[in-house]
């Protein structure tokens, strides 16, 4: 390994030792809050979720996220993914520098295509492109391109998460902003299907599916569930958003959804739509379309896909995340999600090599 390549691991280890500490902190404060509500968490549950992070994972550090999913489950179940061991060790060891991929999003069509992609162009350097990334130069060429047949877009920064980075902009407003935009993805507002609007009619509800690589080289989702925005939103946002967790065969939902403070509901707070008895829109599709793009880069082992489903049922792929792929949710509410990968073993495989 040549020093430039040592340099850059050294550094991505402390970046992902940072996250990890942070991560850590997240997991002591959604505790308290679950604790608050449903109670403490049994004595028997912490000792198992101890006992498990420390003999499987190799180190106890791994616990505090294993606490979170037993609090919300109830019991404790071998094979938990706890979120700061994901990212420390299971990106590291398998993902390596693919798991920055996904933040340029100006590769998004190159690398996936353009089927389910609802990509219209891309500001890179201050320079404009097209969703096939040939340069524009005329600025209200630009603007005719990406609003093409509707009234608002929505501008993603490269490298954002959680919802930040993202504007909803009219023509107007974007013809201001663009000169000032960072690199990003502009996308159209996509008119959601009316299972969505019911739910929240002021940002877009998106599904959260998650695929795998597996063991014999198939694609196949592991995790999905629903995120609802609030009616102070313009978009889905991490800090305030609604999950509902799915069944991943069906896309029925479950009938409890979550707080960002990890509280059960059974109903969105600002619409009062029951989660009971409902289910995401073409289904079938969502899943068939991710498995087939996954597909298309099988060199990263789990992707994160944020998709929509349009008024006439078609299928967006809003967003992927490579490296950012939250597994903490759907952990805690339908997990283990991802037994026989081999991924509990990484951590003391990775301790006995150091």
């Amino acid at each position: 390994m040549n020093l430039v390549s040592r340099i850059e691991r050294v550094e991505n280890d402390l970046r992902m030792r940072i996250r990890s500490r942070r991560n850590r902190h997240n997991a002591a404060d959604a505790l308290r809050s679950i604790e608050a509500s449903e109670g403490a968490l049994p004595r028997s549950i912490r000792a198992q979720a101890d006992d498990y992070a420390a003999d499987v994972l190799g180190s106890r550090r791994y616990a505090p996220w294993l606490y979170v999913y037993g609090a919300i489950a109830g019991e404790f179940r071998e094979g938990w993914i706890p979120d700061d061991y994901y990212l420390s060790v299971v990106l590291s060891a398998t993902t390596g520098r693919y798991s920055d991929l996904s933040e340029m999003r100006s590769l998004n069509t190159r690398i996936l295509g353009h089927e389910g992609i609802p990509d219209r162009g891309y500001v890179v350097r201050g320079r404009l492109f097209s969703a096939s990334l040939e340069p524009v130069t005329s600025l209200n060429e630009f603007i005719d391109l990406v609003f093409a047949g509707v009234d608002r877009v929505a501008f993603k920064a490269d490298a954002s998460s959680r919802g930040r980075g993202v504007l909803i902009l009219d023509r107007d407003r974007f013809a201001r902003a663009v000169a000032g935009l960072p690199d990003g993805v502009i996308q159209p507002y996509i008119d959601q299907h009316a299972a969505f609007a019911q739910v929240t009619s002021r940002s877009v509800g998106t599904l959260r599916l998650t695929t795998v690589v597996e063991p014999d080289g198939q694609i196949a989702v592991r995790a999905g569930y629903m995120r609802f925005g609030r009616d102070t939103e313009d978009h889905v946002a991490s800090d305030s958003n609604i999950r509902v967790p799915l069944d991943i065969a069906t896309g029925a939902f479950e009938p409890r959804g979550y707080t960002v403070k990890w509280l059960k509901i059974d109903r969105h707070p600002d619409s009062g739509f029951l989660f009971a008895g409902n289910e995401v829109p073409n289904y079938a599709t969502c899943r068939q379309t991710v498995e087939r793009l996954h597909g298309r880069i099988p060199l990263v082992p789990a992707i994160g896909w944020d998709l929509t489903v349009a008024h006439d049922g078609a299928v967006h792929v809003l967003e992927w995340n490579s490296g950012h792929n939250d597994i903490k949710f759907s952990e805690a509410t339908s997990g283990p999600c991802f037994r026989g990968l081999g991924w509990e073993h990484l951590g003391r495989s990775r301790r006995g090599r150091a």
